[in-house]
């Protein structure tokens, strides 16, 4: 299944100085059971009502539970969770 993570930043300039570190973070999930492959795409939009970023991991339906449950997944809401103006989680097949 894919599991996409939609992210607006509050400060449009974090897009550039923290995608490398969200990378970073984001590629220890290739780690966990279950999750497959992990693409962060950044938007190539400076309109303001634009999404940053954009997280697409394929996973099994037991990834996702692993992931829900992984540090990975606690550091990204304690370290970006106040830094967003707002996210869409979506999963699919």
């Amino acid at each position: 299944m894919k599991h996409y993570i939609i992210a607006k930043f509050k400060d449009r300039d974090d897009t550039e100085k923290l995608l490398p570190e969200i990378k970073a973070l984001f590629q220890k999930t290739l780690n966990i059971k279950g999750i497959e492959s992990v693409i962060i795409h950044k938007s190539n939009s400076t309109r303001d009502n634009r999404y940053s970023i954009m997280i697409e991991m394929n996973l099994s339906p037991e990834g996702l539970e692993n992931f829900d449950a992984s540090e990975v997944h606690k550091e990204w809401k304690a370290t970006y969770g106040d830094r967003l103006e707002s996210k869409a989680i979506f999963d699919c097949d």
